[in-house]
């Protein structure tokens, strides 16, 4: 706890906190970046083999 203190002094109030928390959301996705395909097949997505 005394670590997440520091943090958030020298960064501001609550830039760091307990996930069970949450949080609120600041932001909204802009729509004109969604992409057209609004359903994806498990074939589009790339396959990585390492």
């Amino acid at each position: 706890m005394s670590c997440m203190d520091r943090i958030n002094a020298k960064y501001g109030r609550s830039t760091v906190h307990i996930a069970a928390k949450g949080f609120e959301q600041k932001f909204a996705m802009r729509r004109s970046f969604l992409s057209p395909q609004y359903t994806a097949k498990w074939s589009d997505i790339p396959k990585i083999i390492c």
